[in-house]
């Protein structure tokens, strides 16, 4: 699949956009302004494929680990920093914070604290989406640490067997722990070196991909929803991902993604400084807006506790 210059692009501005705002969320935390937050710095390429290939009508359900894949599918990012801030004006009117952002406007029903969380949760967005016959589809984030949860492993066998249009993707970060003799060991979760091996198994397609190939990943998550959309029923994703902060590690997906499109002459160092200046001035917006608004009233404790119309 050769991509087109717009697609690129677009590509390349929706890393910039959640690097540029997680960025900005690390500021505010080492201002003191905000609690700590689970940053995916390394993660951008990901995120960005599979927002390119989702509609305002389909969902996500993410991790702890949420802000890119909220950037992707669209969320409001002045709302969303006002939420990571606690604030009256953010996305859940600040009772959810960074862990729990929810967005039905945007499709992103769920940022989740719980590890494996969201993957049941979307197999019932899935659920719902194929009764309807609606044609959209659902895509479930979690970590390698996640796939070994046993309501994670009842999903993905539930959705083969009905043929549920939802994609799953993991992000596989490998993590390495520090002893207390400050030696590093890998920390083993996982009997096998790929998780979509176990896609077979229940009797689904499976693959496996690196995390900062965003190109390759826009291929794989694209073939995955356009299935999922035809009937042809759930997909296991696995994408290798390197947690990174700036741009010097070779496996920082924006990095790398520079450097391929200064080659092809599709970006140049002016158009990279505007689509950078761009987002700066966004995400810019946002903090200033998140600072700016009021704290919730005591007494907001109370309300929207349960959903319009329950009784």
């Amino acid at each position: 699949m050769k991509l087109k210059k717009e697609q690129q692009l677009s590509l390349y501005r929706a890393m910039v956009r959640i690097r540029t705002f997680e960025n900005g969320v690390r500021r505010l935390t080492d201002e003191g302004k905000i609690g700590h937050v689970s940053l995916s710095g390394g993660g951008e390429a990901v995120a960005a494929a599979v927002g390119t290939h989702l509609n305002r009508g389909d969902q996500i359900g993410s991790t702890h680990r949420p802000l890119g894949h909220l950037v992707a599918k669209g969320c409001d990012l002045k709302h969303m920093m006002a939420e990571i801030a606690g604030k009256a004006t953010g996305t859940n009117r600040g009772k959810g914070g960074a862990y729990h952002i929810f967005s039905p406007e945007a499709g992103a029903l769920g940022a989740n604290g719980i590890v494996g969380g969201s993957v049941p949760m979307c197999a019932g967005y899935a659920l719902a989406n194929q009764l309807r016959g609606d044609g959209h589809v659902s895509v479930s984030y979690f970590g390698e640490g996640a796939s070994n949860q046993g309501g994670v492993q009842e999903t993905l066998n539930l959705a083969a067997c009905w043929k549920l249009p939802v994609v799953f993707v993991c992000e596989n970060s490998s993590p390495v722990v520090q002893t207390m003799l400050g030696h590093e060991i890998d920390y083993p979760q996982l009997s096998i070196d790929d998780v979509s091996a176990r896609a077979s198994a229940y009797g689904m397609l499976g693959s496996s991909h690196p995390g900062w190939d965003v190109e390759e990943a826009f291929k794989a998550v694209g073939e995955a929803v356009e299935r999922a959309r035809k009937g042809e029923g759930p997909t296991l994703l696995e994408f290798k991902v390197h947690r990174v902060e700036g741009e010097e590690s070779e496996h920082c997906p924006i990095r790398c993604y520079r450097e391929k499109l200064m080659k092809l002459g599709v970006l140049t160092e002016k158009l990279d400084r505007e689509i950078r200046d761009r987002e700066a001035a966004a995400v810019k917006e946002a903090i200033d807006f998140a600072v700016g608004s009021p704290e919730p009233e005591l007494v907001d404790a109370y309300k929207n506790i349960f959903a319009e119309g329950a009784r």
